[in-house]
């Protein structure tokens, strides 16, 4: 047998191996920027109708967990107001007020923005929805993006994946090569 039969489960396995590798260079360097737009237009569309929904996002917003985590802050600021920030707009009510009173009044309003706040919160939710266009922002972000990190992400990302995929090619392109040889060895 000479030593050239060899070359074949070699070139084989190099074959292999160098089909992945070359195809993923082809992705990166070919296909990738050639269909960027494309695939940015699709994650866009999948980003603000199926990961980011308003409507989700207005259910938690208003509901009564969210508002209630919000309410010892609101409740803050109102007894700041009804303590300093009412003497100071109209000192003689300051006269007229007192704990009790200021304490009567806080109740008030509590109950009251309890009652309220879901009503603005879904007000403020469409409104959100109306003046954002998230899939544009989706596209922008996404955009703005260089070509080369991009690249270098995806290659980052999938580095030890691809090392994988071009060694089970090398070894399948060598166990073929082998049985070519095999083949040729039994036929000469």
């Amino acid at each position: 047998m000479s030593p050239w039969w060899l070359m074949i489960p070699i070139l084989s396995a190099l074959t292999g191996w160098l089909t992945v590798q070359l195809s993923v260079k082809l992705f990166l360097t070919r296909i990738l920027p050639r269909r960027r737009r494309q695939w940015t237009e699709q994650l866009a569309k999948k980003v603000s109708t199926e990961l980011v929904s308003f409507e989700t996002l207005e259910q938690k917003i208003t509901s009564p967990e969210s508002i209630q985590k919000l309410m010892p802050q609101v409740e803050g600021h109102i007894d700041d107001f009804l303590r300093t920030g009412l003497p100071k707009a109209f000192p003689i009510i300051s006269t007229f007020i007192g704990e009790r009173t200021i304490s009567q009044l806080k109740e008030i309003f509590m109950k009251e923005l309890e009652t309220i706040f879901p009503v603005v919160m879904k007000s403020y939710v469409k409104n959100l929805q109306q003046d954002l266009n998230l899939e544009q922002m989706v596209i922008d972000k996404v955009e703005a993006i260089t070509t080369e990190r991009m690249q270098a992400t995806v290659n980052q990302s999938i580095g030890p994946d691809l090392d994988r995929a071009a060694l089970i090619a090398g070894l399948f392109g060598l166990l073929v090569g082998l049985i070519q040889l095999a083949i040729v060895l039994a036929t000469t």
